[in-house]
């Protein structure tokens, strides 16, 4: 079991958000700088006591291109209690320094004060958020008695606007784990924890409002490949939401005269997931058999420009050259797109000959990738960042949806008992990673920084990483 013991008072400069960025939903924040009249200060509700392992969070509120330090030292002392380590940071990230229970009484009786001591500009941090979302204020974390189950503080966390992301493929990634909780566990908490995600980014009239990852508002229209993803979500809660002509009008002008809809001049591994599956929803869910064979051609040119023998690479650019090979979420997004779009469309009989017969190849595909996926399994269950290259240490995220591309396969009766066993060993593995409160831990920074911060063993705290770990779980319920 966990406790929050959140901030009374979150004090700091009159600073202005940069020009052109915006902090999300309107929610309240500060920037911590350097020196003391740049710092934040924090005061806590409660004077906490706790009997396990103790930790200072904040979370970020927007984006940040390069490696910072904040340094949490005591408000009345200026002894230091901590240190955070962020690195290339996205917006609604939680960062955690430990403290120890000495350290934790001094916070609760003098505050705390946040300085920046490494990083060109401050950082800017949710000083006050909904109550529906703990995990995103500053706050104390302590364990008490762990009575609960992994899976029961996963779902916890998920059911709430703590697991929000920003829209696109992180918040995606949320969005379809709840409604893969509520279809395998019902209740009805969890879809009720989707509509409130959702009704963070469209207003009453249904006009979507948010921010692309660089935090500018982009409102009205979709940034990118990436950002299609929650519309897979919108449609099979809300099917006649008018933004969903967003998704439709984007894919159909960046359509090339193969069929491939790329991001900008290269072609993605993301689309796998980000674009044909939401399509292939759509197709479903209007009868439109068109989007569905566009769909699979999403599928088709990534397998032909990103498949090169055993290897998997993420991206293939304009000039024919490709990187981030065998990358763990190259081959989740790839996989993982297959899978669902397969579990999609299979069997549909708004489908004709031709179609199904794609389909029955893309299988193939599926068994053919995921043999090689399960071939590169380590011993502990999970995936590491480079699945070829063990140096390159395990990645929870990654590994937890190729292992849920692994388990929809076996219900789609295109993969066999292997595959079975390889997800339940990841599913195993992924326990000791769940936080006290639930948030998966040990996932690789997101890619702004290109492939030496993939490298080099830093890891994060991800609600993202979080929604595939419930997509797996889902997909194993019963099995």
């Amino acid at each position: 079991m966990a406790s929050y013991v959140l901030t009374s008072q979150a004090d700091g400069s009159e600073s202005a958000v940069p020009a052109g960025k915006r902090i999300p939903f309107g929610w309240k924040a500060l920037s911590i700088g350097k020196g003391p009249e740049e710092a934040v200060r924090l005061r806590f509700a409660t004077h906490p006591k706790p009997t396990g392992k103790a930790w200072l969070r904040v979370s970020i509120a927007l984006d940040l291109r390069e490696e910072v330090v904040v340094e949490a030292l005591n408000a009345a002392t200026g002894k230091r209690l901590g240190l955070f380590d962020i690195r290339f940071a996205s917006v609604l990230q939680p960062h955690q320094s430990e403290l120890t229970a000495a350290q934790v009484d001094e916070a609760g009786r003098d505050g705390v004060e946040l300085r920046l001591v490494r990083g060109s500009a401050p950082v800017w941090i949710f000083s006050e958020v909904p109550v529906e979302a703990p995990l995103l204020a500053p706050h104390i974390l302590y364990e008490e008695e762990k009575t609960s189950l992994p899976m029961e503080r996963l779902q916890d966390t998920m059911a709430s606007l703590s697991s929000v992301q920003a829209f696109g493929w992180l918040e995606g990634c949320v969005l379809d784990g709840l409604l893969d909780l509520e279809q395998a566990f019902g209740g009805g908490r969890f879809r009720e924890a989707a509509e409130a995600h959702l009704r963070l980014f469209f207003d009453e009239k249904g006009e979507l409002h948010y921010e692309n990852p660089r935090s500018e508002p982009v409102d009205g229209k979709v940034y990118g490949i990436e950002g299609t993803l929650p519309f897979a979500t919108l449609a099979q809660l809300k099917p006649e939401h008018p933004a969903i002509e967003h998704a439709l009008t984007f894919w159909l002008s960046e359509r090339q005269e193969d069929g491939a809809i790329l991001d900008g001049s290269m072609l993605s591994g993301e689309g796998s997931y980000t674009i044909a599956y939401p399509m292939a929803i759509l197709a479903r869910q209007y009868g439109r058999s068109d989007l569905a064979s566009l769909s699979l051609r999403q599928l088709e040119v990534r397998r032909e420009r990103l498949v090169i023998g055993e290897d998997l690479y993420l991206r293939h650019h304009a000039n024919g050259t490709r990187s981030f090979c065998n990358w763990s979420r190259a081959y989740a997004w790839y996989m993982l797109g297959l899978a669902r779009t397969l579990r999609e469309l299979k069997g549909w009989e708004g489908l004709g000959d031709s179609e199904h017969s794609r389909i029955q190849e893309l299988e193939r595909e599926l068994a053919r990738v995921s043999d090689v996926a399960i071939s590169r399994q380590q011993p502990n269950g999970l995936w590491c960042v480079y699945v070829n290259e063990p140096v390159t240490g395990p990645e929870t995220s990654g590994s937890s949806a190729i292992a849920t591309a692994l388990a929809i396969g076996v219900k789609l009766g295109v993969l066999g008992d292997r595959a079975a066993a390889a997800a339940k060993r990841t599913r195993d593995a992924l326990d000791d990673f769940l936080t006290a409160d639930g948030v998966l831990g040990g996932v690789s920074q997101n890619n702004k920084s290109g492939e030496e911060l993939q490298r080099d063993g830093y890891r994060i705290l991800s609600q993202m990483g979080t929604g595939l770990a419930t997509q797996l779980y889902a997909a194993l319920f019963a099995q």
